[in-house]
């Protein structure tokens, strides 16, 4: 397991970030980095503030549907950040939606790398991470 892989999830639910976590760390290993957000203002301010400077590339999972401010509002604050903060930062949308829209609109956004529906599984993450650790 490489150390270097780092993710972040977002996500109001605190049970989806635990599962999500733990389903991460089993298939990347212990060493995986994980950060956990339920707050969405949180998770901007960490990325904000720890990627100003060469952190390495991150995976980060952000929910839609959460109260406050929501995955679209988290894109909008994000597209604010320097370009060399946005490089290390891959964002994959991850929702319960069904609804056609919510997928174009998460396409459409050039911040974001793809949609995913919850839950995540060892599948998507392997993909996910050997698509963006391995290049």
């Amino acid at each position: 397991m490489n150390t270097s892989m780092r993710f972040i999830l977002v996500d109001d639910d605190e049970i989806n970030n635990m599962l999500h976590d733990i389903v991460i760390k089993s298939i990347m290993g212990e060493g995986a980095n994980v950060e956990t957000f339920t707050e969405p203002e949180k998770g901007l301010e960490f990325i904000q503030k720890n990627y100003a400077e060469s952190s390495g590339h991150t995976i980060l999972f952000l929910d839609i549907d959460m109260p406050k401010i929501n995955g679209w509002e988290f894109l909008c604050r994000y597209e604010k950040f320097s370009d060399e903060v946005k490089m290390q930062v891959s964002i994959y949308v991850l929702s319960i939606s069904l609804d056609h829209r919510d997928s174009n609109k998460a396409g459409d956004n050039k911040n974001v790398k793809g949609f995913i529906s919850k839950p995540l599984t060892s599948e998507v993450i392997v993909s996910i991470a050997e698509n963006e650790f391995n290049n």
